[in-house]
């Protein structure tokens, strides 16, 4: 099972940011325990937001990160930190197989030019 879904475009997740940070929990406890029932393996597209705005360069997978619980940005950031852990405690406590796959900086065909991120931003700026 590959969970992908939450907006990952700055404008669109602070759209909604509640409905932004339901997604990411409510919706990864939903999948969790799907795989759970059918024995199903499951990633989980993250995000190199998890490290909110590091102190470190390059961050290493041991990093925990700076992250901002409360600003505008926290409803995407935090609700990934959650969907990771919720992987996590469901592979120790219940033995779900998982996987979890931070994606750093993407731009692919259909992308809005205005989508926010950026690799998006800096193509519009070059433009």
């Amino acid at each position: 099972i590959y969970h992908l879904a939450s907006p990952a475009s700055p404008p669109h997740y602070m759209f909604n940011p509640i409905k932004t940070i339901k997604t990411n929990t409510i919706g990864t406890i939903n999948l969790l325990g799907l795989a759970k029932r059918v024995g199903a393996r499951l990633l989980l597209a993250s995000t190199s937001e998890v490290y909110g705005n590091p102190k470190v360069h390059p961050q290493v997978e041991s990093y925990f990160g700076n992250v901002n619980p409360i600003g505008p940005r926290a409803c995407y950031d935090e609700g990934k930190r959650i969907a990771e852990t919720l992987f996590f405690d469901y592979h120790r406590q219940h033995n779900v197989e998982i996987r979890v796959a931070r994606i750093f900086n993407t731009y692919g065909p259909g992308m809005h030019p205005y989508d926010g991120r950026v690799v998006s931003n800096f193509i519009m700026q070059a433009l």
